[in-house]
């Protein structure tokens, strides 16, 4: 295990474990409805205050760039944290497919992004960092301990 005191990057497993999977889909696909998630619930907030007020003009855009940075964070998070393992890879992959998924969209509906390379980047980033965040939350520790002595108790 390597950590700089209580922050763990990587821990180290045998792979021969029934229960040890190398990449959990799993947890991905949670980080992914998370992250989506989180962008629609903010999306539809942005909605309603167009709706409501009455302004000529709306500057949205760094709104959603921090939306979506923030999102790829949780995601992350909730991916790292449902593996219990390697969360930056959990979180990262969770923040690939989310920007790329993001920016296919945008050019599938003619949504000018600047530097789809850049941005795809950054939401990996952001989602690496969620990863490594959610796999060190206390509740996750937790969690993972019982699991693990009851999977000792069951062989």
């Amino acid at each position: 295990m390597t950590s700089m005191g209580k922050l763990t990057f990587v821990q180290w497993r045998k792979h021969d474990v029934k229960e040890d999977k190398p990449f959990k889909k799993g947890a991905v696909g949670t980080g992914l409805v998370r992250a989506f998630s989180v962008t629609l619930a903010v999306l539809v907030m942005m909605g309603f205050a167009v709706a409501v007020t009455h302004q000529s003009v709306y500057h949205f855009s760094m709104l959603i760039l921090l939306t979506v940075l923030a999102s790829a964070a949780m995601g992350g998070g909730s991916a790292g944290a449902v593996a219990g393992i390697r969360g930056w890879q959990h979180g990262g992959m969770t923040g690939l497919i989310y920007g790329m998924f993001l920016v296919v969209a945008g050019a599938l509906t003619g949504v000018l992004i600047f530097d789809p390379v850049l941005l795809t980047t950054a939401i990996t980033i952001a989602g690496t960092i969620g990863g490594v965040i959610g796999v060190n939350l206390p509740s996750t520790r937790k969690r993972l301990v019982n699991r693990r002595y009851l999977n000792t108790f069951n062989r």
